[in-house]
């Protein structure tokens, strides 16, 4: 018998019961596919039993590692991961561990054997991050070969998460940031790159959610508020594509007058470009076939690749002499200024869409903790006057 249910648009789990075996254990396998809806899933759930069944049926205790990653890769990374981490997660496996663990099977690994394979990457002087990154990716292939049956047991729960010291993030402070407004006005800079600069420098904006911005639904004017909900991303598999923000986490994010004016003329100059070329223009669809708009695109509508915002930005910065920092600390940069004018946590942890209340925390913990020392001189004044 094969059951099944959707995890995600586009895609479904499916339970295949193969009986019980000789110690009386349950036997069940998982596969999650590509599935369009309700009479599909039907067709391949009947596949899934004949396929399963008992004639056919293999045995995966004995399963390699280097095997259960090729399943992973296929039926639970899509459904369980955005393209981009996957495309990260399949780096660092086939870079650093299948070639430790490739070979090995998988119900054999133990807790210490995984140590023993992190802290060889720390005797090597292997970046902090990196290790961190091997931990995650092995969090996550055991956690499916539970979920899935080819083991009893996650091991990988019994391997400590390896320590991070944050680093601390080089920032512009409020003299840098005011000087950087007046550099892009009186230096005749590109007007799309200028306004995306203010658009992550003022909102925190990520680089992706710069560029997914649609100029006829996301902007409104009356308020002065972008509605965040798109993120322009590229990867290997999936190539251009609009999607959802890193969290899934919608939000409107207010901006001052001059910003929302600065928007209304560019996005007037945009839609006269559009007028000239008519049929021309095609917008682009979002992954879920949505034609969006785009406030920054070419001129027919499809997305500018991510990379050249970090390219224009590295320019800029090379060509003025500003302090190194890459686009995305502009967000850091944002947040750090609005800490220092005393906005509190939750207010910039809702503006950043941060998903955890502690990623926000974390984050800025260098500035949190300058302001506690501050708040520790505030009675400094009226105790240095006392009579």
């Amino acid at each position: 018998m094969a059951t099944y249910r959707p995890i995600r648009p586009g895609y479904f789990e499916f339970c295949i019961e193969l009986g019980y075996n000789s110690l009386g254990r349950r036997l069940r396998k998982y596969r999650t596919l590509p599935c369009k809806g309700e009479r599909e899933a039907k067709k391949i759930a009947a596949r899934l039993e004949v396929e399963f069944s008992d004639e056919n049926y293999f045995d995966n205790d004995n399963i390699k590692f280097g095997t259960l990653y090729e399943n992973w890769k296929k039926e639970y990374a899509p459904a369980t991961l955005d393209p981009l981490t996957q495309e990260g997660y399949e780096y660092v496996f086939e870079a650093h561990i299948l070639p430790q663990f490739k070979k090995a099977t998988v119900k054999d690994i133990k807790a210490r054997d995984i140590i023993r394979f992190l802290d060889e990457g720390i005797k090597r002087g292997d970046g902090q991050y990196g290790i961190e990154r091997r931990h995650r990716c092995i969090r996550s292939i055991f956690k499916y070969a539970v979920k899935y049956d080819y083991i009893s047991k996650d091991v990988s729960l019994d391997v400590p998460k390896p320590k991070i010291r944050p680093r601390k993030k080089e920032v512009y402070d409020s003299e840098e940031i005011a000087y950087i407004f007046d550099l892009l006005e009186k230096n005749n800079v590109n007007k799309r790159q200028k306004l995306m600069i203010t658009l992550a420098l003022t909102g925190g904006l990520r680089r992706g959610e710069v560029m997914g911005i649609d100029m006829d639904e996301d902007i409104d004017f009356e308020n002065n508020c972008i509605y965040i909900s798109r993120s322009v991303q590229y990867t290997k598999q999936h190539g251009l594509r609009i999607k959802s923000t890193k969290n899934e986490e919608e939000r409107t994010v207010t901006f001052d007058e001059i910003t929302m004016k600065e928007i209304h003329e560019y996005r007037r100059e945009r839609k006269k470009e559009i007028m000239q070329i008519r049929d021309e223009y095609k917008g682009y669809r979002d992954v879920n076939g949505k034609v969006v708009n785009l406030l920054f695109a070419h001129i027919d509508g499809t997305p500018y690749a991510p990379h050249t915002v970090s390219q224009f930005w590295r320019r800029i910065v090379n060509k003025y002499e500003l302090k190194k920092i890459s686009f995305h600390d502009l967000r850091h940069s944002s947040a750090t200024y609005l800490l220092s004018k005393g906005f509190n946590m939750k207010a910039i942890q809702e503006r950043l869409g941060h998903k955890d209340y502690k990623t926000t925390m974390n984050t800025y913990a260098h500035v949190t903790k300058k302001m506690e020392k501050d708040t520790g001189n505030a009675f400094l004044d009226v105790r240095a006057h006392k009579s």
